[in-house]
């Protein structure tokens, strides 16, 4: 799905070199939510991960691509700080074609994609790292009276279990949130941060950084809302959660409603995840992309021929109604 990003590398170092103009601040740039959106699809927002796959980090650079952008070693090991800034630097190149997830997330382009201006070397996503707006890696600076214990230099976000992670909740339950200091994060601590970080004006995210760390050692802040949960009209989107078997009535007697536009080569959209996942049942060797690709081609061309539809490769009306109630 993201072989857009190691698509024409040589040109793209190329274009590091000669498009890029003369460094300086953005008119327009993606918002923190766009980018947060953008990196939950691409990697459920983690910036250190690898799967072996060939792409690495939180924005899934490939190696060619990321030392186009000027990065050096593995995207996955620097700093959440610099993977936002080379992302930025691409989106400043190319715009969001290099990532699939863009068009399958919704996001729009601005005046500054494909503008070849170079961002500031802090970078320019309005809190693009993937808790409150600054890197989770720098500890919080505690000369200023506040008495919190060094930052552990990670993120904790629901499901994490840490030794760590205790000394935040026991504080946090000191100021009447409710936590013991288990070290597991689960709704009750999510709840708490999501609290936290409204009354501190922090991006209310839910993950734990350096600044919500700090933020739970503020004499200045306050006790926990009635509801201990967040107004929503503070709060970022609900963040992008892929297709399942389930959501997509994977192996159901009968087809899900049309989406109302037909799918061909070239096309990404969320509903075709549906359609792929639900021939991928049936044998065909798709995993639900949301990218229409020549596997998929080939499938739909192969699921029509069989049922006795145009193999024209299209999936209309027809096509997407048999590959629950066809053969």
């Amino acid at each position: 799905m993201r072989r857009a990003l190691a698509i024409a590398s040589t040109l793209a170092t190329v274009v590091a070199t000669t498009m890029i103009v003369l460094s300086g601040p953005a008119a327009a740039d993606p918002s923190a939510d766009d980018w947060y959106q953008l990196r939950m699809c691409e990697s459920t927002n983690r910036y250190d991960i690898n799967t072996g796959n060939g792409y690495y980090g939180a924005y899934q650079f490939d190696l060619s691509t990321w030392q186009s952008v000027g990065g050096s070693g593995y995207p996955n090991e620097a700093s959440a700080a610099e993977q936002d800034s080379r992302a930025l630097i691409l989106y400043r190149q190319r715009g969001w074609s290099p990532w699939t997830c863009a068009a399958l997330v919704g996001l729009s382009e601005d005046s500054d994609a494909s503008s070849g201006v170079q961002p500031p070397v802090s970078g320019n996503q309005g809190g693009g790292s993937a808790n409150e707006g600054d890197s989770p890696a720098p500890a919080p600076d505690n000369s200023a009276g506040s008495s919190a214990p060094a930052y552990p230099g990670r993120q904790f976000s629901e499901g994490d279990y840490s030794e760590d992670l205790k000394a935040w909740q026991k504080q946090m339950g000191s100021r009447g949130y409710g936590l013991v200091g288990t070290g597991y994060f689960g709704p009750k601590t999510e709840a708490a941060v999501l609290d936290l970080q409204a009354k501190a004006g922090l991006n209310v995210v839910g993950y734990i950084g350096a600044k919500t760390w700090a933020a739970a050692w503020d004499t200045g802040g306050s006790g926990p809302s009635d509801s201990s949960v967040p107004d929503s009209s503070g709060a970022a989107p609900a963040p992008y959660t892929p297709a399942t078997n389930e959501s997509c009535s994977v192996g159901a007697a009968t087809a899900p409603a049309w989406p109302g536009r037909q799918f061909v080569d070239g096309d990404t959209a969320r509903e075709l995840q549906c359609f792929q996942r639900q021939l991928g049942s049936r044998g065909y060797p798709l995993t639900g992309s949301g990218f229409y690709g020549p596997a998929t081609r080939a499938a739909v061309v192969d699921f029509q021929q069989r049922n006795g539809i145009n193999p024209s490769g299209i999936i209309g009306p027809v096509t997407w109604v048999a590959a629950w109630e066809g053969n």
